[in-house]
């Protein structure tokens, strides 16, 4: 990759994971979405732009990838006799994720947020990115990332207090 080695790569795999896991609530297919979208972003390196940043070009692969496997969940779960029993394993898999009272309540919270403001918590908070990095993610000015950031937060306080 013009600019970009393995180590980066590796890392933005390891970052990724709170994104993946946000949208697709499994810790395993969190994790093999990760590694499935490092190995895209690796195949696709002649696409990369040097002069963008690294992480949102590799969260954009991610995060595409989480939908597709999401999607492709729904339809198999729609024609599955077991709908009921995956929900309930989903359930247990992310209850014991979520030990705390505490943490159920800022999740819960969190999910209740509308989309662009629940996405920008998500890249901030457990994806670490940078103002510009979610700009770039989210496609959106800066002045627009900081702004839906400060009503998050402001409407989580309020959910939570």
């Amino acid at each position: 990759m013009a600019g970009v080695d393995k180590t980066e790569l590796v890392a933005a795999a390891r970052r990724g994971f709170a994104a993946a896991f946000s949208i697709l609530k499994d810790r395993t297919e969190a994790e093999e979405a990760c590694q499935e979208a490092a190995v895209r972003a690796w195949a696709a390196r002649d696409r990369y732009d040097p002069s963008r940043p690294f992480y949102a070009w590799y969260h954009r692969i991610l995060k595409n990838l989480c939908l597709d496997r999401l999607a492709s969940r729904k339809r198999r779960v729609a024609d599955s006799e077991t709908a009921v029993a995956m929900a309930a394993s989903e359930a247990t898999q992310e209850s014991s994720l979520l030990a705390t009272e505490d943490e159920r309540r800022v999740h819960a919270a969190i999910e209740a947020l509308p989309e662009d403001l629940r996405e920008v918590i998500e890249l901030r908070h457990f994806a670490d990115a940078s103002y510009a990095e979610m700009a770039d993610i989210l496609e959106i000015p800066i002045g627009t990332v900081m702004s839906r950031l400060y009503r998050a937060r402001k409407t989580l306080k309020e959910a939570l207090s």
